[in-house]
């Protein structure tokens, strides 16, 4: 039988890995580099490089490229249980990732809590309606007309933060077993969410920025027993902090329309550009109800208020008979609090002096990782969002990163905000804390510490 072109470029690179002509660790030549070299297509470059990956011979490492894996005998250290346990601390730490709580305007809160309390005296007593407040409702679809998203009133569903927001929409699209398209690196969350419905995660290793994703996600959707669900972050995606181009949301919306595909966008990071105007969803671009938007307040307004909300589209019947089943509502005084906020247009001054200030303090922190690493390391820039994430070499284990950030960042333990956290493999910098000066010797002393590895 004659083989695809794929699978002898696969054979090509799997013998030299192989022959250790490319060592263990050694860095593949890129993707481009490859269609050039061999004169292929980047579908056909990808698919190869995907059956590597499935046969255990290289890995992706975020936007470094592709490595040889080393052999199993070197990476099988069993980890002390007080490593391992700290391990499993880092991954908690992700779930609590947020801004700085000095961010957020607590003075304003308080004084709208009382005044709404004022107002409803008896609204602890009262039963919290299904889908959320209609004044919520139609304060978040004002809002969204703001951001170049129109979604009407009625077809929003207030949940309990974006988290509720996705599990509803994961049961609503899959069925137990079910393969879902996901961006790597994957999130804790995210892995907990498809774990809890027992999905399979079918991962795009190209970053939504760069050139070769969307043949990567054509591969995937030609392929056998595609996915039917695509799960991503459009705008500033953690970790990596990806925007993804407008002609490439467009683009993937009609793949998704062409293949049958749901996408679940998560924009809870949407708003948290450095410069410009917010990014437009791939929801805005959406005719046909094939994306079910989600967002929330937790990273721009409240965290506190537990509120997120969600634009079902064409699984609206489905979502909402999920969501009255659950039994489960949303505090309808943090509804009104929100809906007055919004109302007042408090949410405008706000979001330009928190813009500012993520820019700023993310400006500091590059500064020191550049000074550090700048000669060693391709250091990507920071349109928006606060966690900026630097890919590790292959080289160094999870347990080392542990041992030299309880060593390095002494605060870890005692901050309110998590500071730092080992993401995949990577380590993920909050960039949203201001810069104390013990901070800034712990930032350069991990960073000179990371400098030999590179």
């Amino acid at each position: 039988m004659t083989k695809n072109k794929y699978q002898i470029l696969a054979d090509e690179l799997a013998d030299a890995i192989l022959s250790k002509k490319l060592a263990a660790n050694a860095r593949l030549p890129s993707v481009r580099e490859l269609m050039q070299q061999h004169q292929l297509s980047l579908a056909t470059v990808t698919n190869a490089l995907h059956t590597l990956e499935e046969k255990g011979l290289v890995e992706p490492r975020g936007k470094a490229g592709y490595f040889v894996k080393p052999p199993a005998k070197q990476e099988a250290v069993a980890p002390a249980a007080h490593t391992q346990a700290d391990l499993q601390n880092m991954s908690a730490n992700v779930l609590k990732w947020g801004p700085a709580e000095d961010l957020f305007p607590e003075q304003r809160w308080q004084s709208l809590l009382g005044s709404v309390i004022r107002r409803h005296p008896f609204l602890s007593t009262r039963h919290a309606q299904g889908y959320g407040h209609p004044r919520l409702r139609a304060e978040l679809a004002k809002r969204s007309a703001e951001n170049g998203c129109f979604l009407k009133e009625d077809e929003l569903i207030v949940t309990q933060g974006a988290t509720e927001a996705l599990l509803l929409a994961l049961r609503a699209t899959s069925e137990a077993g079910s393969k879902v398209l996901v961006q790597a690196p994957v999130s804790v969350l995210y892995s907990r969410l498809l774990e809890t419905f027992t999905l399979t995660p079918v991962t795009v290793h190209s970053s939504v920025d760069a050139p070769e994703f969307l043949a990567e996600v054509q591969a995937i959707l030609e392929g056998e027993d595609p996915p039917k669900v695509f799960l991503l972050v459009a705008n500033y995606h953690f970790p990596t902090g990806a925007l993804m181009p407008l002609p490439v949301k467009r683009t993937l919306l009609r793949l998704a329309e062409k293949h049958g595909v749901t996408i679940i966008e998560d924009d809870v990071y949407g708003d948290l550009q450095h410069d410009g105007a917010r990014p437009l969803t791939l929801k805005s671009f959406d005719l046909k109800g094939n994306v079910i938007y989600v967002n929330s307040c937790s990273k721009t307004l409240a965290p506190g208020l537990r509120i997120g909300w969600l634009a079902a589209g064409s699984w609206r019947e489905r979502i909402e008979y999920l969501k009255s089943a659950s039994a489960s509502s949303v505090n309808e005084l943090s509804q009104l609090v929100l809906a007055e906020f919004l109302a007042q247009g408090s949410h405008v001054p706000h979001l330009r002096k928190y813009r500012q200030q993520l820019k700023t303090r993310t400006g500091e922190y590059l500064s020191i990782l550049r000074l550090v690493l700048g000669n060693t390391v391709k250091l990507a820039d920071m349109p928006g969002g606060y966690s900026y994430w630097l890919p590790l070499p292959g080289k160094i284990s999870a347990e080392e990163i542990q041992t030299q950030i309880r060593a390095n960042w002494p605060l870890l333990e005692e901050a309110d905000t998590p500071q730092i956290a080992l993401v995949s493999n990577g380590v993920c910098v909050n960039t949203s804390i201001p810069l104390t000066d013990p901070l800034r010797q712990s930032l350069t002393a991990f960073c000179f510490y990371l400098r030999g590895f590179y």
